[in-house]
């Protein structure tokens, strides 16, 4: 069995990987998190993905900005979005930042 083939049984077995993007709670951020989302959903199939919210002033605020994106993205890609919370931003982050967990490339 070739690499592509075991790779292809262990992702029908396992689903697709979670996908999670930071994203600071400023408007062009948001939308470049929807974008990158709508994207993901297109091309990969993705269907669920963790939002954490950075930037934002208050716990109220970063709940607020997530509430509306997961309402959005839910709407009109008929995905699920799941709070991770609020967060510092990274230092080397400044807006909507991707980590995408694929076993297809290799990465963990």
């Amino acid at each position: 069995m070739s690499d592509y083939d075991q790779a292809s049984g262990l992702r029908r077995l396992f689903g697709k990987p979670t996908v999670t993007l930071a994203v600071a709670a400023r408007e062009a951020d948001v939308i470049d998190a929807y974008s990158l989302i709508k994207r993901l959903a297109l091309e990969d199939g993705s269907g669920c993905f963790r939002i954490a919210i950075t930037h934002a002033r208050t716990a109220d605020e970063a709940q607020a900005v997530f509430d509306n994106l997961r309402l959005v993205a839910h709407e009109y890609l008929g995905v699920r979005l799941e709070y991770a919370g609020m967060s510092a931003p990274p230092p080397e982050c400044d807006g909507a930042a991707i980590q995408h967990r694929s076993a297809r490339m290799g990465m963990a």
